[in-house]
């Protein structure tokens, strides 16, 4: 057990999971290798068999490990995109510190506040910068605006003066703000979502990490 410890420790998972699997049911560390693999799998990120592995080991025995465990298998849902269980079932074995930060999560994934790229793509094609508004960036918005609204209305003025040539430059000058403001809101969309879903799942992982994935610590030197 020590040893499969010690593969773990050192992110070598497939010796890990080796020395893990060699533990019997006779063993008194059968209970705690079993919630180890499970752990393992999980750090591994292959779901579906960190999952069909939780469900053999732990879905029809009861012991203390049991518990632990299935917080860690509730909590893959986070990492996937698998439809969520009920809010009460996924709750269910957390304790009552646990459940603040785990509604949180469960909420954030069940309904994440992302900005809608098509929705910012039109806004700007309406409203120049009002795209970018949406997704937050008040300044590039402001400023798309400004500089839209601004070579419109030199090319309106140019063309009723009579001055063509500065009118057309003006327009093609705007056209090209105009474009780039459009491109720019989805793109911002785009890369605001991105941030958010990086910052959530970061997120995930500091909280398993202080939370050691719901599995318990040793300390072999004490």
């Amino acid at each position: 057990f020590k040893i499969a410890l010690g593969y773990l420790y050192i992110n070598d998972y497939s010796n890990s999971i080796e020395k893990l699997s060699d533990i019997t049911s006779v063993s008194v560390f059968f209970n705690e290798a079993n919630l180890q693999k499970l752990k393992v799998y999980f750090l591994t990120e292959n779901y579906p068999v960190f999952r069909s592995f939780y469900l053999e080991s732990y879905s029809s025995k009861i012991n203390n490990y049991q518990s632990n465990g299935k917080k860690l298998f509730n909590f893959s849902y986070l990492f996937t995109d698998d439809d969520l269980p009920s809010p009460e079932k996924f709750l269910n074995p957390f304790n009552k510190d646990e459940k603040e930060k785990l509604t949180y999560f469960y909420n954030w994934k069940n309904e994440p506040p992302i900005k809608d790229p098509a929705l910012a793509g039109i806004m700007s094609a309406v409203i120049p910068g009002s795209g970018k508004m949406y997704v937050g960036e008040w300044g590039d918005g402001i400023m798309a605006l400004v500089t839209t609204g601004l070579f419109a209305f030199l090319a309106y003025d140019n063309f009723r003066a009579g001055h063509n040539t500065r009118a057309w430059i003006f327009t093609g000058l705007g056209a090209f703000f105009y474009a780039g403001n459009v491109y720019g809101s989805v793109a911002a969309a785009q890369i605001y979502n991105a941030k958010i879903a990086f910052e959530f799942e970061d997120g995930l992982n500091l909280y398993l990490e202080q939370n050691n994935y719901f599995t318990p610590e040793y300390n072999f030197c004490e």
